[in-house]
């Protein structure tokens, strides 16, 4: 069956994840975890469950967004995705594997609900790039979590995920692989104190 293949438009994006807003985030150290547990509930991993945990050692500057954004409208996807490998503003780790560095982390702050979210590069395993199959054009995994004022809540996930941006559109976009056969959400999100 083939994968299908859905584009959420730059709603998602100009929400927080690329957009430049005067949040008064910086890129000064505000060291943060978080934890919850990732649910698949449909496609091939439907019904699996299992926590994770997130750290953040800084939040990225407006200026640091800017300059992504620059580099996504001009010069395309794999110049962002080389540029984002060598970032590291925290961790993303799934239980019982090896976590990987974020490369982007934002937070907002809409009334009483905090926002953020985070983008790492996903680990691209040897058999599926050897294969070389339509997942490795999907290099992110991008992470949401919305809390309560008490640091509690839910969340939304894309496991494997690319940036783009639609010039005859003049938008960005999330283009997610397979996202329209599963729905992976976040359960039981707490910031760890």
């Amino acid at each position: 069956m083939r994968k299908q293949i859905v584009r959420i438009t730059m709603v998602s994006l100009a929400a927080g994840l690329l957009s430049v807003a005067a949040s008064g985030q910086g890129g000064e150290p505000a060291p943060e975890q978080y934890s919850a547990t990732w649910a698949a509930t449909g496609g091939v991993a439907g019904g699996a469950a299992g926590p994770i945990d997130i750290r953040i050692t800084r939040y990225n500057t407006n200026e640091e967004i800017s300059q992504y954004v620059s580099v996504l409208a001009k010069d395309g996807p794999d110049a962002l995705r080389r540029i984002l490998e060598k970032q590291d503003v925290g961790q993303f780790s799934p239980a019982g594997r090896v976590g990987v560095p974020l490369t982007i982390a934002r937070k907002l702050v809409n009334g009483d609900k905090t926002i953020v979210r985070v983008v790492a590069l996903r680990n691209i395993s040897f058999a599926e790039a050897r294969n070389a199959g339509r997942s490795t054009d999907y290099p992110y995994t991008m992470l949401e979590l919305t809390l309560d004022k008490d640091g509690k809540g839910a969340g939304a996930a894309i496991g494997a995920a690319n940036l783009r941006f639609n010039k005859k559109k003049n938008i960005y976009e999330i283009e997610s692989f397979g996202h329209g056969q599963s729905y992976q959400k976040l359960l039981n999100v707490r910031r760890v104190k």
